[in-house]
């Protein structure tokens, strides 16, 4: 038997006799010398739980890297001190074991080398993907209702023609979504969009009318007999938005660290709470309506593109918050929807999910 399968053998006996006494281990420190040759291996163990975490030590890596050490002092001579001209051979080697690493101390110097200890394996992995520097690309839907506001009150409040009806009036966006992280749990989240406002008339009849000085509301009285499925004018803007997000997920402390870190939110097993408020700004790019009916068991629809003396430019506030992999929007527009003197006053907002 070589010697270091001795000291490996010693060590466990070690470990067994500490396995024993661990009940008294609690309130002082118990210490095992395993004198091996001139020098000597010693175990400082100050509780149950000091002696529960040195058993997922590797003692055969730590062995290995001693043994690595011995074999290149013996050629190099590096146990020998030389000082104002005098050499000291230092007769003692002493391994401490501290979590998380070993250190290899020879009397006053120390060498260290890094060693993992098996339970912390997914805490690295956090240390080294803590954050995601740069940018991140992917892609985004927005899927949600729309509607709109007449100086703060719905237009149902006074039965007005183009009041809409709150199911079916889908908002779809289409983003490319750019994430930058600024610092801490501080992102930002920008990027192009396409996105469509739909309309839908409380009243099935109702048509809009581009008349030349201004939109007209009015009820279709020309097909009397004419069953009447949908209403609804559609505009669809191309955008872009800046929105900061700030992440409040798990925190964590670094190693000898003052201040707190936080995970990484983009990560969806491990996202927490996220909230952010920003801006957008659009163009649009198309606009039409569409009315559905039923005439002698025929089905109909009669579309219509013309800009409606519609607004070419919207902006607005965008407010987002998230909890892991689902996130909610709110837009709203601070601008109004028809330009001034053409149309009802209206400004409008969306809100939904954001997949």
């Amino acid at each position: 038997m070589t010697t270091l399968n001795k000291v490996i053998l010693t060590i466990l006996l070690g470990l067994g006799l500490l396995s024993g006494l661990n009940s008294h281990a609690q309130d002082r420190t118990d210490s095992l010398i395993i004198n091996v040759g001139k020098s000597k291996i010693i175990f400082l163990v100050r509780d149950k739980q000091d002696l529960e975490t040195l058993k997922n030590y590797d003692l055969n890596e730590i062995l290995k890297q001693l043994s690595l050490k011995l074999e290149n002092d013996s050629t190099e001579q590096a146990l020998v001190k030389e000082q104002n001209g005098k050499k000291t051979y230092l007769s003692d080697t002493t391994i401490v074991v501290e979590e998380p690493e070993v250190k290899v101390a020879e009397q006053r110097e120390v060498q260290r080398y890094e060693y993992k200890d098996r339970d912390n394996e997914r805490d690295e992995h956090w240390r080294t993907k803590r954050f995601i520097k740069g940018t991140r690309h992917y892609f985004n839907i927005d899927l949600g209702t729309n509607n709109y506001v007449q100086d703060g009150n719905f237009p149902d409040e006074t039965d007005e023609p183009y009041t809409v009806r709150p199911f079916g009036s889908w908002y779809v966006a289409l983003t490319s979504t750019n994430q930058t992280h600024i610092g801490g749990p501080l992102y930002l989240e920008w990027g192009p969009s396409v996105s469509w406002y739909n309309f839908k008339f409380q009243n099935d009849r109702i048509r809009v009318i581009d008349g030349p000085d201004a939109n007209i509301f009015e009820e279709d009285t020309s097909l009397p007999n004419a069953d009447f499925k949908k209403s609804k004018l559609t505009v669809a803007y191309i955008n872009f938005s800046v929105v900061p997000m700030f992440s409040f997920g798990e925190p964590e402390r670094k190693e000898k660290k003052d201040f707190w870190d936080w995970k990484d939110w983009n990560d969806d097993d491990d996202r927490g709470f996220r909230i952010g408020i920003g801006g957008y700004g659009g163009y649009r790019i198309a606009s039409y309506t569409k009315v559905v009916y039923k005439e002698d068991d025929d089905k109909e629809k009669d579309k219509n593109k013309d800009n409606f003396h519609l607004n070419n430019f919207r902006y607005g506030l965008r407010l987002q918050m998230g909890y892991r992999g689902t996130d909610l929007f709110f837009n709203y527009d601070l601008n109004e929807l028809f330009a001034e003197g053409k149309g009802p006053q209206l400004n409008a907002f969306s809100f939904g999910l954001t997949f």
